[in-house]
Protein backbone atom coordinates (compact mmCIF):
# COMPACT_ATOMS: atom_id res chain seq x y z
CA UNK A 1 0.00 0.00 0.00
CA UNK A 2 2.53 2.55 0.69
CA UNK A 3 4.61 1.40 -2.44
CA UNK A 4 1.74 3.02 -4.39
CA UNK A 5 1.64 6.09 -2.37
CA UNK A 6 6.04 6.17 -2.96
CA UNK A 7 5.82 6.09 -6.70
CA UNK A 8 2.80 8.37 -6.63
CA UNK A 9 4.52 10.92 -4.63
CA UNK A 10 7.16 10.02 -6.81
CA UNK A 11 5.80 10.75 -10.15
CA UNK A 12 4.33 14.11 -8.48
CA UNK A 13 7.47 15.42 -7.19
CA UNK A 14 9.26 14.59 -10.70
CA UNK A 15 6.89 16.46 -12.72
CA UNK A 16 7.17 19.38 -10.36
CA UNK A 17 10.99 19.24 -11.21
CA UNK A 18 10.26 19.41 -15.09
CA UNK A 19 7.75 22.09 -14.68
CA UNK A 20 9.66 24.26 -12.29
CA UNK A 21 13.32 23.52 -14.81
CA UNK A 22 11.40 24.18 -18.02
CA UNK A 23 9.92 27.56 -16.60
CA UNK A 24 13.85 28.23 -15.27
CA UNK A 25 15.30 28.15 -18.83
CA UNK A 26 14.97 31.39 -19.86
CA UNK A 27 12.65 31.10 -23.00
CA UNK A 28 11.28 33.82 -25.00
CA UNK A 29 9.28 35.86 -22.06
CA UNK A 30 12.29 36.46 -20.35
CA UNK A 31 14.25 37.31 -23.85
CA UNK A 32 12.01 40.49 -24.11
CA UNK A 33 13.09 43.64 -22.83
CA UNK A 34 10.32 45.05 -20.69
CA UNK A 35 8.71 48.41 -22.00
CA UNK A 36 10.44 51.46 -20.19
CA UNK A 37 7.61 53.46 -18.12
CA UNK A 38 6.83 56.54 -19.57
CA UNK A 39 8.99 59.70 -18.36
CA UNK A 40 6.31 62.07 -19.86
CA UNK A 41 3.37 61.63 -17.35
CA UNK A 42 0.16 63.42 -18.14
CA UNK A 43 -0.08 66.45 -15.66
CA UNK A 44 -2.34 65.99 -12.77
CA UNK A 45 -5.40 68.25 -12.78
CA UNK A 46 -5.91 69.93 -9.25
CA UNK A 47 -9.21 68.00 -7.53
CA UNK A 48 -11.33 71.47 -7.85
CA UNK A 49 -10.83 71.81 -11.00
CA UNK A 50 -11.54 67.88 -11.83
CA UNK A 51 -14.69 68.45 -9.35
CA UNK A 52 -15.71 71.79 -11.52
CA UNK A 53 -15.31 69.96 -14.79
CA UNK A 54 -17.70 67.14 -13.51
CA UNK A 55 -20.33 69.30 -12.36
CA UNK A 56 -19.95 71.41 -15.62
CA UNK A 57 -20.90 67.80 -17.18
CA UNK A 58 -23.70 66.97 -15.33
CA UNK A 59 -25.45 70.25 -15.73
CA UNK A 60 -25.45 70.17 -19.15
CA UNK A 61 -25.88 65.97 -19.60
CA UNK A 62 -27.91 64.54 -16.80
CA UNK A 63 -31.47 64.15 -17.75
CA UNK A 64 -33.53 66.02 -14.76
CA UNK A 65 -32.92 63.13 -12.44
CA UNK A 66 -29.95 63.78 -10.15
CA UNK A 67 -31.05 67.13 -8.51
CA UNK A 68 -34.50 64.98 -7.94
CA UNK A 69 -36.65 66.11 -11.08
CA UNK A 70 -38.02 64.25 -13.88
CA UNK A 71 -37.99 60.64 -12.55
CA UNK A 72 -41.33 59.54 -13.22
CA UNK A 73 -40.87 60.21 -17.11
CA UNK A 74 -37.59 57.27 -17.61
CA UNK A 75 -37.16 55.77 -13.72
CA UNK A 76 -34.59 52.51 -15.08
CA UNK A 77 -32.72 55.96 -17.21
CA UNK A 78 -32.91 57.66 -13.85
CA UNK A 79 -31.55 54.92 -11.98
CA UNK A 80 -28.75 54.70 -14.16
CA UNK A 81 -27.79 58.17 -14.20
CA UNK A 82 -27.59 58.25 -10.62
CA UNK A 83 -25.19 55.39 -10.59
CA UNK A 84 -22.81 57.15 -13.28
CA UNK A 85 -23.03 60.19 -10.56
CA UNK A 86 -21.66 57.87 -7.62
CA UNK A 87 -18.86 56.86 -10.32
CA UNK A 88 -17.74 60.02 -11.34
CA UNK A 89 -17.90 61.03 -7.22
CA UNK A 90 -15.47 57.87 -6.96
CA UNK A 91 -12.84 59.53 -9.80
CA UNK A 92 -12.99 62.40 -7.50
CA UNK A 93 -12.09 59.97 -4.31
CA UNK A 94 -9.27 58.87 -6.53
CA UNK A 95 -8.07 62.02 -7.67
CA UNK A 96 -7.80 63.24 -3.66
CA UNK A 97 -6.11 60.18 -2.95
CA UNK A 98 -3.14 60.86 -5.64
CA UNK A 99 -3.66 64.75 -4.84
CA UNK A 100 0.76 65.63 -4.53
CA UNK A 101 -0.16 68.91 -3.40
CA UNK A 102 -2.55 67.76 -0.35
CA UNK A 103 -0.66 67.89 3.34
CA UNK A 104 -1.16 64.56 4.98
CA UNK A 105 -4.95 64.38 6.52
CA UNK A 106 -6.52 67.17 3.90
CA UNK A 107 -8.97 65.72 2.81
CA UNK A 108 -10.26 63.49 5.58
CA UNK A 109 -13.71 65.77 5.90
CA UNK A 110 -14.42 64.65 2.45
CA UNK A 111 -13.84 61.43 2.54
CA UNK A 112 -16.23 61.67 5.88
CA UNK A 113 -18.76 63.10 3.13
CA UNK A 114 -17.99 60.69 0.66
CA UNK A 115 -18.07 57.53 2.79
CA UNK A 116 -21.98 58.92 3.53
CA UNK A 117 -22.64 59.12 -0.17
CA UNK A 118 -21.42 55.47 -0.34
CA UNK A 119 -23.35 54.24 2.16
CA UNK A 120 -26.48 55.61 0.38
CA UNK A 121 -25.46 54.32 -2.87
CA UNK A 122 -25.32 51.26 -1.12
CA UNK A 123 -29.04 50.84 -0.21
CA UNK A 124 -30.45 49.35 -3.48
CA UNK A 125 -30.02 46.15 -4.08
CA UNK A 126 -27.68 46.12 -7.15
CA UNK A 127 -27.81 47.69 -10.52
CA UNK A 128 -31.19 46.61 -11.27
CA UNK A 129 -32.83 48.19 -8.30
CA UNK A 130 -34.64 51.31 -10.06
CA UNK A 131 -36.69 51.55 -6.90
CA UNK A 132 -33.47 51.50 -4.39
CA UNK A 133 -31.77 53.91 -6.55
CA UNK A 134 -34.53 56.16 -6.46
CA UNK A 135 -35.65 56.58 -3.21
CA UNK A 136 -31.67 56.87 -2.34
CA UNK A 137 -31.13 59.42 -5.01
CA UNK A 138 -31.85 62.63 -2.54
CA UNK A 139 -29.76 61.47 -0.05
CA UNK A 140 -26.94 60.78 -2.92
CA UNK A 141 -27.64 64.16 -4.05
CA UNK A 142 -27.26 65.91 -0.50
CA UNK A 143 -24.07 64.16 0.11
CA UNK A 144 -22.54 65.04 -3.44
CA UNK A 145 -23.54 68.77 -2.87
CA UNK A 146 -22.12 68.81 0.39
CA UNK A 147 -18.92 67.70 -1.09
CA UNK A 148 -19.05 70.02 -4.07
CA UNK A 149 -19.45 72.92 -1.06
CA UNK A 150 -16.31 71.32 1.15
CA UNK A 151 -14.57 71.19 -2.13
CA UNK A 152 -14.92 74.58 -2.87
CA UNK A 153 -14.16 75.84 0.57
CA UNK A 154 -10.92 73.87 0.59
CA UNK A 155 -9.36 74.61 -2.88
CA UNK A 156 -6.00 73.10 -3.28
CA UNK A 157 -3.75 74.60 -6.18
Amino acid sequence: MTMGWGRGAGAVLLAAAVVAGASACGGPAEAEPKPAASAAKKPVKAVTTQWDEMMEWWASHDIGCIAGNDAEDDPEGCAIRIQDYVADVRKIRKAMNTDPAAPKGFYTSAYVIIDQLETYASTPAGEDDTEGWLAARPLIWMEGHALGEWIAAHPLQ
